[in-house]
Parts: structure tokens; C-alpha cells; sequence
């Protein structure tokens, strides 16, 4: 059923939906008064999450939220009763003055896109800004009054960018991977005034998302598409540099992988709408800057800047070696024919210079990086942090890990195929210190070790091919890939973990309520974001 952007906010207020706690929904319903501060909206989208990890995050957004503020979950493609069902008793056993909502739908299209615009649609009218938040990510004591000092900073900013940091104490080297995203890629001037939305955390004013007519399923990275959307309409977005919340890692190798796949996919989803039409080239006149949700007609410097912005973001987990990889792979094809027919020809090497040319390039590049991050938000959490020349490594080699992801997940764009959103756990339990290490073993990338293997059998001294030089190469793409495969080991290691225990304020209302409970049905609510697929930039 095809659903007209206009009337899609209005008609989704205005229809009566049954919630999980019982009680009816209308636009008529009343909402707590705001008081003279800003008020918030807390949204979190939950798919088959640990009931305890997301009652810890509300918990935490209780302990900060205003009184005007509210809280939104949305518990959706989800059938598993075990899974959201303690989530719904722990929101029903709240005052309904904490104005925590909670709605669990069974099939919801459009990704994490369509629970994001469902929540849009049922926010209170009176929350100037909504907030996304992770069903992982706890928000520290002074959150609230941290948002309310960036929003009061950067009054003329439709999107404000908090950043992610890890809580886990036993993965410091795939932290130290991950916030360094935030603590040097981002930190820099250029990117910080021109932020793209990293999901978690991210500060949006209502008003603004709903002119962009809600949040595109184009991409499955729905954050970064966001963004982009709203540097075309002229909107402004800054990331702000204080930690005000902690989430955590995915539990396993393997996840981790599948997380970064999938953000590497997700982006260049985003990235391919640059290439596909030179829109950026395009004069202000141009048939593709007539959109509703235009405000502002940015000259061709300003939008060179936001491009420069937006490639230096979304291609951050992404890397180009991939051509020179296929390159390798047909030269060592070549190579073998070539000593099967006795063909001992010397040039046939040329191309292997330039893959290892371009590898170089590609490591020295990310070496530097590291070196160069300071870890600034570090130094919040921890006072006296110091970044020292092992770590700075260690990250390094962590980073090393995800090199053949970065340079071949994101081709399938190139020729359309479709990518499905994975859900990344947080826990699941390994029981054996084996079965951890055959689990790493077969997350790990394999590809490039394999092929440097192959290439420095082919270059050895008792080779025919003998070249000193590939040979040093390859060995030492080698040792690099071995040195990585042992700091992932060290970082994802059999350990045991406790379940956190569900804490509910006891209402004998509850178990009657979930007698009563019924999905929400709002069919094709979220279908006419699907189509939204084009940048006009």
C-alpha cells in the first residue's frame, strides 16, 4: 500500500494503536507538559536483543532524562516472545510519568530505517530533537546536560554527532581500532564541522528530519544516508567531542566481522551515489537541486567542501587495494602457467611490483593515521591516558585484520546486488577456550596470507622466478597478516560472563497486561521510504 509522504506523520498519529502494555494510543493522548529546557525524545530500536542489556540502557537514560523528556523502544522483526516480553513487563512496571513507550511489531520494512521513521512518527510533537540510541549504549551521568549544552552551542544544526566509545575491559586493541574512528578521523576540522551521523547518539531536531520526509532505507547504513541528505538540503550537522555514553563490542570475532561487512557495504551504498551522476558539478539551477526539502542553494566551493567530507567519511573503513588484489591473483595464475610450460620469462613479475607497491601504500597510509591519533576522548574516561607506541601498533594490527573486508565487501554495489541488515549481538557464550579459537580461526580473513604465501614460493631463491625483492615483500605481508591474526586471538579469548540480573518496580498490573498483549499493526507503514533512494547532490 503505497503511502503518500505528506499525509504519513499525520495519518500514523492519528491512527489508534493497541501497545504491548495494554493501553490505546491516539493523537489525542495526553502528553507530560514541557518545562521551559528542551525536550528530548530517547529512541531506541531493539531486534532480538538481551532483555537485561536494554533495561540497563533505560535504566541509564532514567537516571538523566528532564521531566519532559521521553523514551521510545521499539522492539521490531522480532517473533521471539522470550526476547521482548520482559522488555514490555519492565516498561509496564514504570510510572507513566517516566514516559517510557515501548511498541513491538512483528515486520517492519525499510531496515532499521523503518523502526527509526515509526518512532518519528509517534513521538511526542513537543520534543524539539530526537536522540538515537543503541540498546548497548549506557549514557553517563552528565549526558543529558551534555546534549542540552551542544543543542543550546549549535542552535542552527539539524544534527549534532556524540561519539561511540567501548566499555569492554578485555578487548583494548579492537577498541582502540574502533574509537579511532572518533578520536582522529572525525577529529579532524574538516570532517568535525561537516559530520555525517554514526548512529548511536546522534542528536537530530525534529523538524528538519521530518522536511527530509524521515529517515531513507536507500542505504544500510540509514545514518550516514541521513547525513548526506541533509548537507544537500542545506542543513548543518557538527560532531561534538565528548564522550557521554558506552556501549560494547560484539562478543565474538566473527560478529565484529559481520558488524564491519556491513558498515563497509552500507557506506559505499551511500558513496556509489557520488559516482553513479556528477551531482556535485551540477549549477544551483539544476533540474537536481529542485527538491522540496532544499532550504538553501550551497555555491560549488561549499559543496566540494561537503564532498570532501562525506568520501573522507564513508570511505573510512574502506580501502582500494581490492584491483590490485584481482591483479595479484591473475599474476600468480599467469606465473603458474607460465613454470608449468618451462616459460621462465622475467617481465611476467612486473605487475606483482605495483600490488606491492599500492600494498605499501595502503599500510604506511593507515600507520600514519594511527600514529597521529592522540586518542583525545580517551583522555576523558581516563585522566593520565597516555598512547603509547605499542598500543598505537597493536591498533594497527588490529586494523590489518579488516584490510581484505575494506577492499572487497563493498564491490557487490558496483553491480546492484542487495545486501540484507544484520543485527550484530552483544552476548553469546562460548563455553571453551578451543572452541573460541577454532570460531577466530574461521572469522578471520584468510585471502592475502594465502595469496603471499603462494607468491613467495613462486619468488623464492629455489625459484626460477627468484626476485629478492618480492620475495622480502610478500614475507612480510605475511608476518604482518600472522602479527594481526594474534592481536584479534588475544582480543577475543574464552571468558566467563554473568547475566545481568532485570531489576522491575513490582505491579501486580503486569501479569494481567501481558495476557492482553498484542503486536502493533500498522501495515506498509514505513513503504514509501524504500523508494527514497537518490541523492541529488
Amino acid at each position: 500500500m503505497a503511502v503518500n509522504n505528506t499525509t504519513f506523520y499525520k495519518n500514523i498519529l492519528e491512527t489508534t494503536i493497541e501497545s504491548p502494555i495494554g493501553r490505546v494510543i491516539t493523537k489525542k493522548e495526553n502528553h507530560t507538559q514541557a518545562g521551559t529546557t528542551t525536550a528530548l525524545s530517547f529512541q531506541l530500536m531493539t531486534r532480538a536483543e538481551p532483555p537485561a542489556l536494554v533495561i540497563a540502557t533505560i535504566q541509564s537514560l532514567l537516571a538523566i532524562k528532564a521531566p519532559q523528556d521521553e523514551i521510545i523502544i521499539i522492539d521490531n522483526n522480532n517473533t521471539e516472545t522470550s526476547m521482548y516480553q520482559p522488555l514490555a513487563a519492565f516498561c509496564a512496571s514504570l510510572d507513566i510519568e517516566r514516559q517510557v513507550h515501548f511498541y513491538h511489531i512483528d515486520a517492519v520494512e525499510g531496515f532499521k530505517a523503518g523502526a527509526l521513521n515509526l518512532a518519528l512518527g509517534l513521538m511526542n510533537p513537543k520534543c524539539t530533537h530526537l536522540i538515537v540510541v543503541d540498546s548497548d549504549y549506557q549514557a553517563l551521568p552528565h549526558a543529558r546536560a551534555a546534549i542540552a549544552d551542544a543543542i543550546q552551542r549549535h542552535p542552527d544544526h539539524a544534527l549534532l554527532q556524540f561519539p561511540q566509545f567501548y566499555r569492554n575491559t578485555g578487548q583494548l586493541d579492537a577498541r582502540s581500532e574502533l574509537n579511532h574512528y572518533f578520536n582522529h578521523h572525525l577529529y579532524r576540522p574538516f570532517n568535525r564541522d561537516h559530520a555525517l551521523s554514526t548512529g548511536t547518539y546522534a542528536v537530530i531536531r525534529r523538524s528538519d528530519l521530518l522536511s527530509l520526509g524521515g529517515w531513507s532505507g536507500a542505504s544500510i547504513t540509514e545514518d550516514a544516508q541521513m547525513g548526506v541528505l541533509m548537507h544537500h538540503s542545506g542543513l548543518r550537522s557538527a560532531f561534538v567531542p565528548q564522550v557521554i555514553a558506552t556501549g560494547l563490542l560484539p562478543n565474538t570475532l566473527n560478529d565484529l566481522m559481520s558488524q564491519r561487512r556491513r558498515w563497509i557495504y552500507g557506506n559505499m551504498q551511500v558513496l556509489n551515489d557520488y559516482v553513479s551522476i556528477p551531482r556535485f558539478f551540477q549549477t544551483p539551477s539544476s533540474k537536481v537541486f529542485q527538491t522540496p526539502s532544499s532550504k538553501s542553494k550551497k555555491p560549488l566551493v561549499a559543496r566540494l567542501t561537503d564532498v570532501r567530507a562525506h568520501v573522507s567519511q564513508l570511505s573510512a573503513w574502506i580501502n582500494f587495494t581490492g584491483f590490485f588484489i584481482f591483479l595479484q591473483i591473475c599474476s600468480l595464475l599467469v606465473i603458474g602457467v607460465a613454470l608449468l610450460n618451462t616459460n621462465f620469462d622475467v617481465s611476467l613479475l612486473t605487475p606483482l611490483y605495483a600490488v606491492y607497491a599500492s600494498y605499501t601504500i595502503f599500510l604506511v597510509r593507515r600507520l600514519w593515521a594511527y600514529f597521529q591519533d592522540q586518542t583525545p576522548l580517551n583522555k576523558q574516561i581516563e585522566k593520565n591516558h597516555q598512547p603509547s607506541v605499542e598500543a598505537k601498533l597493536r591498533a594497527w594490527l588490529m586494523h590489518i585484520n579488516f584490510w581484505e573486508l575494506g577492499a572487497l565487501s563493498w564491490l557487490p554495489v558496483l553491480w546492484g546486488r542487495e545486501k540484507p541488515f544484520i543485527c550484530t549481538p552483544k552476548q553469546e557464550y562460548i563455553q571453551t577456550s578451543r572452541s573460541v579459537w577454532l570460531a577466530n580461526v574461521a572469522a578471520l580473513p584468510k585471502l592475502l596470507l594465502l595469496l603471499n604465501i603462494v607468491t613467495a614460493i613462486m619468488v623464492a631463491p629455489f625459484s626460477p622466478f627468484y626476485s629478492p625483492v618480492l620475495f622480502g615483500f610478500a614475507m612480510a605481508v605475511c608476518l604482518l597478516k600472522l602479527g594481526a591474526a594474534k592481536v584479534a586471538m588475544d582480543n577475543f579469548v574464552a571468558t566467563e560472563q554473568e547475566v545481568p540480573s532485570i531489576s522491575t518496580k513490582s505491579r501486580p498490573a503486569i501479569t494481567t497486561i501481558y495476557k492482553q498483549v498484542k503486536p502493533i499493526k500498522v501495515p506498509d507503514m514505513t513503504a514509501v521510504f524504500k523508494d527514497k533512494k537518490t541523492i541529488n547532490y
